[in-house]
């Protein structure tokens, strides 16, 4: 914008001047969609990475692997279903663990635009839903307990495996209580009564 001091003439804009200014303007509210790698930091999303999973971080290498972009559909008053879309993106591993292949996951975007899988944290309490053997590769499932009394919350965790730090002998027993923790890309109990 000019100024004017006193005693300057003020010029009226050309009409070449005013068509450039107003097809900047016009080419400002039409510009296109921002990329969903260039979405607003920290916008969450859910993907399923591919059969091969995405490789663990070494030192300062990042891997990452093209995932499917997954959304939530709303099937019922209480209950959503996950459906696949056809974008893909492309997702980094920022932890020392490999993500598993074939599940769905949350992922965050950085301040770089970078997509990376938001690691879950934290200990929960709950019951197996059924025997686990100390050599159980594939895991269980688990469901969560809270409150006091506790009672089924009606979350569940797939794939819980027992962690190595246990004494490796014999089975938990369907209905054990447990205790889970997320360590090393797995959810692990960390304690249970064989």
């Amino acid at each position: 914008m000019k100024r004017f001091r006193k005693g300057d003439m003020y010029r009226p804009p050309t009409a070449a001047e005013s068509a450039a200014s107003a097809d900047a303007l016009e080419g400002f509210r039409r510009r296109p969609p921002v990329p969903q790698d260039l979405a607003p930091v920290g916008q969450i999303i859910i993907v399923k990475t591919p059969e091969a999973g995405i490789d663990a971080r070494v030192g300062t290498t990042i891997s990452s692997a093209v995932c499917t972009r997954v959304i939530e559909i709303d099937s019922s008053s209480n209950e959503k279903t996950l459906v696949e879309t056809d974008e893909e993106l492309r997702i980094y591993n920022l932890e020392t663990a490999a993500v598993a292949g074939e599940v769905y996951v949350t992922t965050g975007i950085t301040l770089h635009g970078t997509r990376y899988v938001i690691v879950p944290k934290g200990v929960h309490i709950g019951k197996l839903d059924a025997a686990l053997d100390f050599d159980d590769a594939t895991g269980v499932t688990v469901s969560i307990w809270t409150g006091k009394p506790a009672s089924d919350s009606g979350d569940n965790i797939d794939n819980v495996v027992a962690s190595e730090l246990l004494t490796p002998s014999g089975t938990f027993a369907s209905g054990s209580p447990v205790k889970i923790e997320f360590i090393d890309g797995l959810w692990q109990v960390m304690g249970a009564p064989c």
